[in-house]
């Protein structure tokens, strides 16, 4: 005798509220300000690892391999600065806004970690700060067209 059974339907059911609750969470996330969060903070990372290490190298400070290795120590401060940054350029009203913004995340960290890793060295720091100025307000304006959420986000 084979015997053939049915799923209960509440289990059915119970399996299709569970889906869409499991959907309603996943589509509930922001994406656009977890992205902007997450390109800000590798933003930042790559300022410590190539930008900054290869205006130093440029200046004859240091080679490019030692200048990452003063600046290793500072990744963790500007993957979060720059992550702050990044959200509060995706919140701008305009390109310019987010330009605005991550240049000026840019500059201060720059000057910062440069001061902080090389001393009182004022050329250094103030072509540091400016390469910063400028890789930042790049970012933030790409950050702000990409990513805003408004339609003003765009240029023009």
């Amino acid at each position: 005798m084979k015997a053939k059974a049915d799923p209960p339907r509440d289990r059915l059911s119970m399996i299709k509220r569970l889906n869409s609750f499991i959907l309603s969470k996943i589509l509930g996330i922001r994406l656009r300000p977890t992205g902007a969060v997450i390109l800000g903070g590798f933003a930042g990372l790559s300022l410590t690892a190539s930008v900054l290490p290869t205006v130093i190298s440029f200046l004859g400070a240091t080679d490019d391999f030692s200048a990452r290795l003063d600046l290793a120590g500072f990744a963790v401060y500007a993957f979060l600065v720059w992550a702050v940054g990044g959200w509060a350029a995706q919140r701008g009203t305009s390109a310019q806004a987010g330009a605005v913004i991550l240049g000026l995340v840019g500059l201060v960290s720059a000057a910062i970690f440069t001061g902080l890793a090389y001393g009182a060295e004022l050329e250094l720091i103030l072509l540091c700060a400016a390469a910063g100025l400028a890789y930042g307000s790049i970012g933030g304006m790409l950050i702000a067209i990409a990513l805003g959420e408004n339609d003003h986000a765009t240029p023009g």
